[in-house]
């Protein structure tokens, strides 16, 4: 059966890290944010009828009792898929080319990887974006599938059969939304004891079942002409946040131009901070140098539209906006001072911080500002203190709410236990204000609090994949929120020797 996007397939639904929404068009809502996939979709013929695989690795993103190791069929040998039996399958199996250049299964199913255009109307990121994918944009009242979506098999109903062969049911289904990988920080190389002096870092490209999609990006530990060396702390728990563009080709995350080793370095006043621009390809751009901004503290995350320009959060330096290689580098957040997290969804910038008065998630000025001072209003009903906020994902789910109406933070005080802990809150607004109506904190039979969060859709609810709050080996955690209180999570990876996970995004596509 072939998928179709998941905006026109009925119900209201956007991607969440890393995970990512649009406002609806009835309140002419025109931006991607930060945590928004274009997930590139593989469509196949009516034929597979929604069926799982005749073979164990169904169609399923995420299988904990069979650690399938291809959880999307992505480069499989699936030598059963000749019977027609998968609904998402890219087989290499599938030698067959039709006359268009793109690749046919060997049910007659083709599939010709390009990206869906999932996202918005009138800005000029999305224009490019339509351009190159040859989709029109999916929220204009969420029309049925035109014609340029029929040629990228963007049609039919959604499969929301989530078993394999064994009958076991997996974690996340393959609403035909979840990308089939996410990316993670992690700092230091294994050897290297993690200390406050500055550390390697990588970009971890994995599966929802914690398994390694490819090799681990070494960002750069040495300047090379106008590109320095990338690091981070090694101790630093609130740097490393990673964040997806909005339209969807860059990852972007805020560290030091130094290479390993400069001592002390979050306090060092002699060391530029720096943000790195990382495309799908590994392409690693460290230009962007930030001056004095974030001297003597810590730079923490950096969010971007299409990795031409950015707005970075760090510790005793609010919030800044620099364009692509440090020019035009202006401070448009002075109060709070302390932001651990900057983040772009639907048309608004949003921040949150660890200091009183505000330790909340908040909004920046309007829309997407880029000059001048701009004041900061937190969202109603969120306490203003208590809490200790780090990354945070917004979806709009509700199709009687205008706008973005779900909210997940995390938290990395103790796991709550009285209403007054951490873990992953859930928020809910109603349209005047928000309101906390679950914490998920199980883990296996334990629990956990959480720093670095990411999250998409699925057919029966919500995805998230979140980084644990330990000083050492924490762990990568997959919650399925279908909409129970009592929400347990599956750790998916955990962290080796000298090493440690921060921050997490969907992946990026070219």
């Amino acid at each position: 059966m072939p998928l179709r996007n998941p905006l026109r397939s009925g119900s209201v639904v956007l991607l969440g890290t890393s995970l990512a929404m649009c406002f609806f068009a009835a309140v002419n809502c025109n931006v991607y944010d930060d945590e928004l996939l274009r997930r590139v979709y593989n469509g196949e013929s009516n034929s597979d009828a929604g069926a799982p695989d005749a073979t164990t690795d169904g169609n399923a993103i995420i299988d904990p009792a069979a650690r399938d190791a291809n959880p999307l069929d992505i480069a499989a040998t699936d030598a059963a898929d000749g019977t027609g039996g998968a609904t998402i399958d890219v087989s290499s199996s599938d030698s067959a080319t039709d006359a268009g250049g793109t690749r046919a299964d060997a049910d007659g199913a083709t599939w010709d990887n390009r990206p869906r255009d999932a996202g918005v109307t009138s800005d000029a990121a999305d224009g490019r974006s339509d351009a190159t994918t040859g989709t029109r944009d999916a929220d204009a009242a969420f029309p049925p599938p035109d014609a340029a979506d029929a040629a990228l098999g963007d049609a039919g109903d959604v499969d929301s059969i989530a078993r394999d062969g064994s009958s076991t049911p997996d974690v996340v289904n393959d609403g035909g939304t979840v990308p089939p990988t996410f990316r993670v920080v992690r700092v230091g190389d294994g050897t290297t004891e993690l200390s406050a002096a500055s550390a390697a870092a990588f970009i971890e490209e994995r599966r929802w079942d914690g398994q390694l999609a490819a090799s681990a990006l070494a960002l750069p530990t040495a300047a090379s002409g106008a590109q320095p060396p990338f690091t981070l702390s090694g101790i630093a728990s609130s740097e490393g946040a990673l964040a997806l563009s909005l339209d969807g080709r860059y990852l972007t995350l805020a560290g030091y131009a130094t290479s390993p080793g400069r001592a002390n370095v979050a306090s060092s006043n002699n060391v530029e901070r720096v943000v790195a621009r990382v495309d799908a390809t590994g392409a690693v751009d460290t230009s962007t140098r930030l001056g004095d901004a974030f001297s003597g503290t810590n730079a923490r995350s950096a969010a971007s539209v299409d990795g031409a320009a950015f707005w970075i959060g760090g510790a005793e330096g609010g919030v800044w906006y620099a364009t692509l290689g440090g020019a035009g580098l202006t401070q448009i957040v002075s109060s709070p001072d302390n932001v651990r997290l900057v983040a772009l969804f639907g048309d608004r910038l949003y921040g949150c911080s660890g200091t009183s008065p505000m330790t909340t998630v908040f909004t920046v000025g309007s829309g997407r500002p880029t000059t001048g001072a701009h004041d900061v209003a937190p969202l109603s009903g969120l306490p203003r203190s208590g809490m200790s906020p780090y990354a945070f994902v917004l979806f709009d789910r509700s199709p009687t709410v205008a706008g973005l109406d779900t909210l997940y933070l995390t938290d990395d005080r103790s796991p709550e236990t009285d209403g007054t802990g951490g873990g992953i809150q859930k928020w809910t607004f109603d349209g005047s204000a928000w309101r906390r109506v679950a914490t998920f904190t199980a883990v296996g039979s334990g629990t956990a609090s959480f720093r670095g969060i990411a999250g998409a859709m699925t057919s029966s609810g919500v995805a998230l994949v979140a980084s644990t709050a330990e000083s050492s080996a924490n762990r990568l955690v997959v919650f399925v929120d279908e909409g129970s209180p009592g929400v347990t999570g599956i750790v998916i990876a955990t962290a080796p020797s000298n090493t440690i996970f921060r921050g997490v995004a969907l992946s990026p596509h070219p």
